[in-house]
């Protein structure tokens, strides 16, 4: 009350009434999310509001490890008047986690890269951007935000190109595959190699075809000799030896899968995992997109060994039937657990150790995926999950809520 009646007085003064607005927005975002919601074996003891829209709100995000402080890059697409743009939050500590920096850009899609130097930031948008993009205004492709000091991060370039639905960054060198994630095949089936040598200019250096859908996600193995790419209809190995000239060595698809949407190597490259991104995150009741487990223990031919489906049914936000799919994942260190969003399901955490046969909900069985923990938010649809650096926490950037943090309280997985 004393703010409004300090505005008013004021009201005449722009520029006070310009920093007022900007702190009003960050009362709001203070309030938080509430700390409730069903689950086991995950507690929600943070949230984060980054930003106050709708829909659309949290999208990806990326742990990262400098030094002794880890931070997090957490994209918000509200629009800047209502808190988006890439929020930098310090998780060094996640039970104190709060909001250090904020790039002032707000994109589509906003999926989040890191290079292998951890000194780029990568931020895609799919459709051309307005003046809140940056330096992407009327254009698709992806930003370049240098992030030698988190703290302060700075855009400094832009690759104009595909839309960048999605991008991958090479673990070893500095390359960026970007994948467009088109529907339509034809021209634009194709996967996009930049180099970031110069993150101030990015350089177009090669363009692969993939049919007969671009690809939604594309991820390495840990030496960058390989790449899984999740392509909507199929998934698709490629020998990525020569960086700058894949070879596809196998095509495939899951069974069952309506949109392959995300896939990845397991940190010891033993395995690929794959998700469905069912009905493509619409409304789409339970059972929805599963998620699959492939061992890869003799390349390039992966062999689907199990699969996993949560037992639960929710209602949305809006109170309608709830999206129910597999989301966007991350895989422990040791290979062993993975945290990933579920969208109105929430945040799940499996081990996938002895990865054999079908799971549907809790399973303790000795050969089958574990469902170690869930939780599902009041009011929450998750996009992103991701573990702390210590794996003790799981991060997720929730479209309705904004950023959350659990702490894995479960015992008979852990370790």
């Amino acid at each position: 009350m004393k703010r409004n009646r300090f505005a008013l007085a004021f009201a005449a003064v722009s520029l006070f009434v310009a920093a007022l607005g900007n702190i009003a927005m960050a009362d709001e975002r203070a309030a938080h999310a509430p700390l409730k919601g069903d689950g086991e074996n995950l507690k929600l003891v943070k949230n984060i509001q980054t930003g106050k829209c709708d829909s659309w709100a949290g999208t990806d995000h990326e742990n990262v490890e400098f030094g002794k402080k880890t931070y997090s890059f957490a994209t918000s697409t509200c629009s800047l008047a209502e808190g988006g743009g890439v929020h930098v939050i310090d998780i060094t500590n996640p039970l104190k986690a709060h909001e250090v920096a904020l790039v002032p850009c707000t994109v589509s899609q906003g999926d989040i890269q890191v290079s292998y130097d951890k000194k780029t930031l990568l931020l895609g948008h799919d459709s051309a951007g307005g003046p809140e993009a940056c330096t992407g205004l009327g254009v698709t492709g992806f930003l370049t935000i240098d992030i030698s000091n988190p703290l302060k991060p700075k855009v400094v370039g832009h690759a104009t190109g595909d839309g960048a639905h999605n991008m991958t960054a090479h673990p070893t060198k500095p390359y960026v595959y970007v994948s467009n994630s088109s529907l339509v095949p034809g021209g634009s089936s194709h996967i996009q190699i930049w180099s970031i040598k110069n993150p101030a200019k990015p350089e177009l250096i090669n363009t692969i075809r993939s049919l007969p859908h671009a690809p939604h996600d594309i991820s390495f193995n840990q030496k960058g000799t390989y790449a899984v790419t999740a392509a909507i209809s199929h998934f698709d190995i490629f020998d990525t030896s020569d960086v700058e000239n894949p070879t596809l060595v196998y095509e495939s698809q899951c069974p069952g899968c309506s949109i392959t949407h995300d896939a990845k190597f397991t940190p010891d490259d033993k395995h690929i995992l794959i998700g469905d991104e069912g009905g493509g995150g619409g409304t789409y009741a339970c059972p929805g997109g599963a998620w699959y487990v492939y061992d890869f223990s003799t390349p390039p031919v992966p062999v689907l060994t199990g699969i996993y489906e949560p037992a639960e049914f929710v209602v949305n936000h809006n109170g309608e039937a709830g999206s129910c799919t597999s989301h966007v994942f991350e895989i422990s260190r040791d290979s062993t657990k993975i945290a990933i969003s579920w969208y109105s399901l929430g945040t799940r955490y499996l081990d996938i150790t002895t990865a054999i046969g079908v799971t549907v909900g809790a399973n303790r069985a000795p050969t089958g995926i574990k469902e170690c923990g869930w939780f599902v938010p009041e009011g929450g649809s998750s996009w992103s999950s991701k573990f702390t650096t210590d794996e003790k926490y799981i991060t997720s950037n929730d479209e309705h809520r904004g950023f959350d943090i659990y702490k894995i309280t479960d015992t008979e997985c852990a370790g």
